[in-house]
């Protein structure tokens, strides 16, 4: 048997209302399931499909996690976010001017919180070959490129 994906993952928030207006009209994903008696909110995303489960705790622990995005979508990754109002964050000492490359995987990667400070990312795969290096601005991935 072969692992192919994480199928779910959770987060914890303060205030599970202003979560889901965050996850489901911010960020536009498709609520599966809301409970209110258990102060949960389960969402949908991708296909395959995948499920966001969104909890409200009196103490919520911060968490990371990356949504996928496809490699043609990677310049759309910052604008995506600005039309939503989402602040793109600084990461590995690269500033969030552009999407950051890690050359080890390789990835292109866009980093912000949702409002209780969860670390998101919008991440995407990119079809070139490997590369030790440190994380980069992905103009500077693409000029060791061409």
């Amino acid at each position: 048997m072969d692992l192919d994906g994480v199928y779910e993952t959770h987060v914890d928030v303060a205030d599970l209302n202003r979560a889901m207006d965050f996850y489901g009209d911010t960020l536009g994903l498709e609520l599966g399931r809301h409970e209110q008696g258990r102060k949960i909110a389960f969402y949908f995303t991708g296909i395959p499909r995948s499920m966001l489960g969104v909890w409200e705790k009196e103490d919520p622990k911060s968490s990371h996690f990356a949504f996928r995005v496809s490699e043609d979508e990677v310049d759309e990754m910052l604008p995506f976010l600005e039309e939503r109002d989402i602040e793109p964050r600084a990461a590995f000492g690269v500033e969030p001017d552009e999407p950051i490359v890690h050359p080890w995987m390789p990835s292109a990667t866009v980093y912000f919180s949702d409002p209780d400070g969860n670390s998101l990312e919008l991440l995407a795969e990119l079809s070139d070959d490997p590369d030790p290096g440190d994380p980069m601005p992905l103009s500077e991935w693409r000029e060791r490129r061409e």
